[in-house]
């Protein structure tokens, strides 16, 4: 194949803020393979800013599990770079009504009344079409991308912090957002004289998909 690279193992990058390492080999090319989400090892999140008036700041954690998705993904040469990643016909669907996070009156609340999710449970993401420059057909990348973001049924481009791993017939994603939530329609949530929700919204992926 006059697309696939001739090295097998190119280096071990230690991560700075781990003490595990990540492997990054080279990989031959491939033509466009199905990518499917295992829910049971994927989770979808919020870290949301807590004022209190009369003390400090606590981030609240809500995290689901409840994922369906897939894309399909192409690892060639291309002009921009030693080769590219090419995904397609991408689309994530997140029940985020099964947001749970540590206090169960809070997330009664999120859905009743802030987010409203008992109305609008679903929230999308969704690529068409997306080039990433990859060097040297590394299993690893790590990039920015921008993709269309649903949530109450408002549609918005909104970008992604990625890092990518392709790991035997695995691929594993972590990614990270921030939005407003007025531009979804909604305040973030306040309770008067006693604390209040800050926008921006932190919005983390943690992704294991698998070929279909």
């Amino acid at each position: 194949d006059a697309l696939s690279s001739d090295t097998t193992v190119a280096a071990v990058v230690t991560e700075k803020e781990s003490t595990t390492t990540t492997e990054i080999v080279q990989l031959d090319s491939f033509e466009g393979t199905v990518y499917e989400i295992q829910k049971d090892k994927s989770s979808v999140g919020y870290l949301a800013p807590k004022q209190f008036l009369n003390s400090g700041l606590e981030t609240v954690e809500g995290v689901t599990s409840e994922i369906i998705g897939e894309f399909t993904l192409e690892l060639s040469e291309c002009d921009q770079s030693d080769s590219c990643l090419y995904i397609t016909n991408l689309i994530i669907r997140v029940d985020i009504s099964t947001l749970r996070s540590n206090n169960s009156i809070r997330d009664s609340a999120i859905k009743s009344q802030w987010l409203e999710s008992k109305l609008f449970p679903e929230a999308v993401f969704k690529i068409d079409e997306l080039v990433i420059p990859n060097k040297n057909f590394d299993s690893k990348v790590e990039d920015t991308i921008v993709g269309k973001l649903s949530i109450r049924e408002i549609e918005l481009d909104t970008p992604f912090s990625i890092t990518a791993s392709l790991v035997g017939d695995e691929l594993l994603i972590q990614g990270y957002s921030e939005i407003d939530t007025t531009w979804f329609g909604f305040d973030a949530p306040t309770k008067f004289n006693a604390w209040e929700v800050l926008n921006p919204i932190g919005l983390t992926v943690d992704l294991v998909a698998k070929q279909k």
